[in-house]
């Protein structure tokens, strides 16, 4: 029986951090969710509560702290471990006396740590009497259910013989289904090498969630493979959607990537052939190696990405790095593969979809948060960035964390 852990913390780098730091089923964890804060946090735990539970501290809508009452009234089995930042220690003390199991320093945490500290916690439910002990390497051998359709992709993409595995022909494929391919292409410096491909699985899943049958399929340490289920309108929208899911990648994970997808597919003997040939297309939509940002260029998108909701127009970033408009116009969009206003617009548009998943604040209010002053200017960017309307990205994303948490 696996252990359940939730992952509360309203940072989205710092969930997917997390997520990949460790092996969770190898080590006879459950990942079993994550929500921005305490109040989506219970939300999940309606349909069952974690085991242990790891929950920032400072958070909008419901902070750790209170998070932490309510779990205690209504959750007495679930232990909790703190994650907090270095002047946080007055809630760490307030947390500890609310009886919670131990604190972990976000900024210095390591995979070792958290997966010893995990352990250790796991124990002491095991000691309760809440939980038999782990088996942590062995697989469930009474489960008899059918595995779905896109568990076989790794499988077939990776089988050498002629025609397909003998266990695909017993899970046909969906119709309609097409294929995926991503491709990392840079990972910028400071990013660690060796949980990029972690990081970027879950970036996949989290924003084309409900789009991906199963989940993204690692083909090497920086190809990606899934089947993805769109209906007619999702199909059309499909460019808008793998647009923000690069954005996304290369602005909060620093990890430049690209992406391509098939035509639908009429049946498991497609997906070899399609995979091939959008490597193939990947690999000539990428003329070589980018070489590192100029430092000028860096040292303004830093500036950037700290006063992104100000007006701060192409001149304004011109003088501040002493360029001529013109000029920097064309270094910019050579540096980071995208115009000046689009890479402004494309930041504004995370940041706006990060409120709406984290907070309740109505969509007018989050425009003037994120620099826009025209709200319906804004619901326009974004749905040209995103595919869809920041209403119901908002429900999207909602409905997406209650179906994980089901699963």
């Amino acid at each position: 029986m696996a252990v359940k852990v939730m992952l509360v913390d309203d940072e989205m780098l710092v969930r997917l951090g997390i997520k990949s730091l460790i092996e969770w089923e190898a080590h006879g964890f459950q990942f079993m969710g994550d929500a921005p804060d305490g109040a989506k946090a219970l939300e999940l735990m309606e349909d069952g509560p974690p085991d242990i539970l790891l929950t920032d501290i400072v958070m909008p809508n419901m902070n750790g702290i209170e998070l932490i009452e309510a779990v205690r009234r209504r959750y007495p089995d679930t232990l909790i471990i703190v994650l907090s930042s270095h002047n946080e220690y007055d809630y760490v003390r307030k947390a500890m006396k609310l009886g919670v199991e131990d604190y972990l320093l976000k900024t210095s945490l390591r995979p070792e740590e958290l997966l010893g500290l995990l352990i250790a916690t796991s124990g002491k439910l095991q000691e309760r009497g809440i939980l038999p002990e782990l088996s942590p390497s062995i697989p469930n051998q009474q489960s008899t259910a059918q595995p779905e359709a896109a568990s076989w992709l790794g499988s077939v993409l990776a089988y050498d013989g002629n025609g397909l595995p003998p266990e695909a022909t017993a899970s046909p494929l969906n119709q309609g289904a097409i294929l995926m391919a991503v491709r990392i292409v840079q990972i910028r410096e400071g990013v660690p090498h060796h949980s990029a491909a972690g990081l970027m699985k879950h970036m996949i899943e989290a924003e084309l969630k409900g789009l991906i049958e199963g989940e993204p399929v690692q083909i090497s340490d920086r190809d990606f493979a899934a089947l993805l289920k769109p209906d007619e309108d999702e199909l059309a929208g499909m460019d808008a959607r793998l647009g923000s899911l690069l954005n996304a990648s290369g602005s909060l994970l620093g990890i430049e990537a690209a992406a391509r997808v098939s035509a639908p597919m009429n049946g498991w003997r497609d997906a070899k052939r399609l995979y091939a040939e959008l490597l193939d297309a990947l690999e000539e939509g990428i003329p070589r190696q980018k070489e590192a940002i100029r430092e000028d260029i860096r040292t303004l998108l830093r500036y950037l990405e700290e006063h992104y909701a100000e007006q701060v127009t192409l001149r304004d970033a011109a003088e501040r790095i002493c360029m001529s408009e013109a000029y920097l116009s064309t270094v910019f969009k050579r540096e980071t593969g995208i115009g000046f206003v689009d890479w402004i617009n494309q930041l504004r548009v995370e940041k706006a979809a990060s409120f709406l998943t984290a907070t309740d604040l109505p969509s007018y209010l989050i425009s003037e948060r994120v620099g826009y002053e025209n709200s319906n200017y804004f619901g326009r960017i974004f749905k040209k960035i995103k595919g869809v309307s920041p209403q119901k990205y908002r429900t999207d994303q909602s409905r997406g964390r209650a179906s994980i948490q089901k699963s």
